[in-house]
């Protein structure tokens, strides 16, 4: 028997995609053009230069030395930036490369955060490869207790109690036996996100302190995935850290942000160590506002992300109505090619590019009539996108 919610949501779930026959006559599936500043990640226009930078960033950390890499990518509000490396990310998973791809906010302005999303895309990472999750699998592999490069004593003794409670026979220490590999599999996760244990949690762990603050979240971090890395699991970490400059008017302490920077700062140099350590690549993303900010903050941080280095790159604005055309026809294109796997007949280019008059390329891109100011990437396609939903919804009214 079907529940009410069940029936409600019956078609939706066996509905394939389908932009209706207005949209299919120009071969597409949906309306080309994102809405309130959606992102289609597989989507770049006229970025060359940053692609290319970005890529003998990823080519960097993938070698067989430890490298650390910066890319300062700097551009007005909503010209792209958030765009550019959500492209990044995805082309990195797509390829399926040994990299661990983390997307962060600075705004949040929290480095035990930005430590707990590292964690997170590094399981999310391990499972592609059909493991649990990070820490079992390094777990699973340590077996004969070889901890190359861990020193720190804690996360030390918590990774061989793990081990040994994998082995045949095990039986957990405590009076009612709940601490089951499980258990501590499950205690171990949480204490290097730096939740608070108890002393019962603490003492079959053998852990003696809590990680409480980001400094030793960080330094636990470095040490197991300089550990992941030996193993095999991944040769490093891409970090796009977005929106720099919203950690300066996002209402917070000075304290707190110089702290952030401190430890951002921190993160970035533990990451290649004397003798271990994990490759790093870090893709920051900001305003022209936000690069003076973050000099006047921490200048050493400033350096750290390549924004005074030619690992800085300004993104290319689209400055006219020609560039506004080649923008648009960028995301027609790769909506027809989507169409076209899926449908036959195909569509021809010339017919889904008629999608967008002139008149309507220039309504789209330009701003107020009066000032005739031109509208940014994110307001281009937005106007884009109402237009051709206007257009839609006439013909569906024939």
């Amino acid at each position: 028997m079907t529940s009410i919610l069940g029936g409600l949501l019956q078609d939706v779930a066996e509905r394939r995609e389908d932009g209706g026959a207005f949209l299919a006559r120009y071969g597409m599936l949906r309306n080309p053009f994102p809405p309130a500043r959606t992102i289609y990640p597989e989507v770049i226009y006229n970025q060359e230069k940053a692609v290319h930078l970005f890529a003998d960033g990823v080519k960097a950390i993938l070698g067989a030395d430890i490298a650390r890499r910066t890319m300062a990518v700097i551009g007005g509000t909503g010209q792209g930036k958030s765009h550019f490396q959500r492209h990044c990310q995805y082309e990195v998973k797509h390829l399926k490369l040994p990299v661990v791809a983390v997307e962060f906010l600075a705004g949040t302005s929290s480095a035990a955060n930005l430590v707990r999303e590292i964690f997170r895309a590094a399981d999310e990472h391990v499972r592609e490869l059909g493991e649990q999750d990070l820490l079992s699998a390094i777990v699973g592999k340590v077996g004969d207790g070889d901890l190359g490069p861990v020193r720190q004593t804690d996360l030390k003794n918590a990774l061989l109690t793990l081990v040994r409670s994998q082995k045949k026979g095990f039986q957990p220490e405590d009076m009612h036996q709940r601490f089951t590999s499980e258990v501590l599999l499950d205690t171990c996760r949480r204490w290097v996100v730096g939740e608070t244990l108890s002393q019962t949690e603490k003492r079959y762990l053998r852990v003696s302190s809590r990680l409480a603050t980001a400094s030793l979240m960080i330094r636990v971090m470095t040490e197991l995935f300089s550990l992941a890395r030996q193993q095999g699991f991944f040769k490093g970490v891409m970090l796009c850290l977005d929106e720099v400059e919203a950690l300066f008017f996002s209402g917070v302490s000075a304290s707190r942000i110089q702290a952030f920077l401190q430890d951002l700062r921190y993160l970035f140099d533990e990451a290649h160590g004397q003798s271990s350590g994990y490759s790093l690549l870090v893709v920051a993303g900001s305003t022209l506002r936000g690069v003076q900010d973050l000099r006047e903050y921490n200048y050493p941080l400033f350096q750290r992300l390549g924004f005074d280095t030619e690992a800085r790159i300004q993104l290319h604005e689209v400055k006219d109505l020609d560039e506004a055309r080649s923008f648009a026809e960028v995301y027609i294109e790769f909506e027809r090619d989507r169409y076209n796997a899926e449908r036959k007949p195909s569509v021809s280019s010339e017919r889904a590019r008629s999608l967008i008059s002139d008149d309507d390329l220039k309504s789209a891109f330009l701003g107020d009539p009066k000032t005739g100011d031109t509208r940014n990437q994110a307001r281009l396609l937005e106007g884009l996108h109402r237009i051709v939903e206007a257009k839609k919804a006439a013909a569906e009214k024939h």
